[in-house]
């Protein structure tokens, strides 16, 4: 079996349970695990291009590269150092902050922060988000996530984005035809798992009132007007 699903009966559930199974003797350690919330429980694990991609294109993982290369191309006349400009990982990252489609998922060093992503992004969702969401957990230690399987958890250097730093941020890279992380785990079961952590969706007001307390919100993620306008979104929906 590749994905462990956890049912939590509330959001209390959900943090006690992650207290007792991720953590050493009650205390969190940096970096043994990755966090990533989804709004939906039935949300997959797919980086942006593999929702953007179309079979009718040519070879997936080419077309992949021939995106970035143009990204890169349409980037000459911008003000960039060298060190981003010639950086595969720096420029897919800034790309990815900019909206361009890549095979980059943003996951999280803290369970708190990934569960915030969770709850706001269903209350805000626009599409069927059921009612549930998730938080995946990977263990950043199996040899599952090495660029030779094909793919890797990969560090970006912040280079002024806020956004990276807050989150806690760091990404899987895949490079292989599958279409999301959970096939790419299923393709090797013996040297990797996915946990996913499901929560009754209602929580999200108590929810996200504890992690407000916390200082998890959009304004402290996303500093700046556009993450003023996601927590207002935020905080009206949920009637906070």
């Amino acid at each position: 079996m590749t994905i462990k699903t956890i049912e939590c009966n509330d959001w209390t559930d959900f943090k006690s349970k992650i207290v007792d199974d991720l953590y050493d003797n009650g205390r969190f350690k940096k970096g043994k695990f990755l966090f990533r919330g989804q709004g939906g429980e039935n949300w997959p694990l797919s980086p942006s291009f593999d929702r953007w991609y179309h079979g009718e294109l040519k070879n997936k993982i080419n077309t992949a590269k021939s995106l970035l290369n143009q990204f890169i191309k349409e980037c000459e006349l911008e003000d960039l150092s060298d060190e981003v400009r010639n950086s595969e990982i720096l420029m897919l990252s800034l790309g990815q902050h900019h909206g361009l489609p890549t095979r980059l998922l943003d996951w999280s060093e803290s369970p708190y922060v990934a569960a915030f992503f969770a709850f706001s992004s269903h209350i805000r969702a626009t599409e069927n988000s059921g009612d549930k969401i998730a938080i995946w957990v990977i263990k950043t230690e199996d040899p599952i996530w090495n660029s030779e399987f094909g793919c890797e958890i990969v560090n970006v250097p912040s280079f002024g984005n806020e956004r990276i730093k807050n989150q806690h941020g760091k990404f899987t890279y895949l490079r292989t035809p599958q279409s999301s992380i959970e096939e790419y785990v299923a393709s090797y079961p013996n040297d990797g798992e996915l946990i996913k952590y499901v929560i009754p969706a209602h929580n999200a007001v108590n929810a996200l009132a504890d992690l407000d307390s916390m200082g998890i919100n959009f304004s402290r993620i996303y500093p700046g007007i556009s993450g003023n306008a996601m927590s207002a979104q935020v905080r009206v929906l949920a009637g906070l």
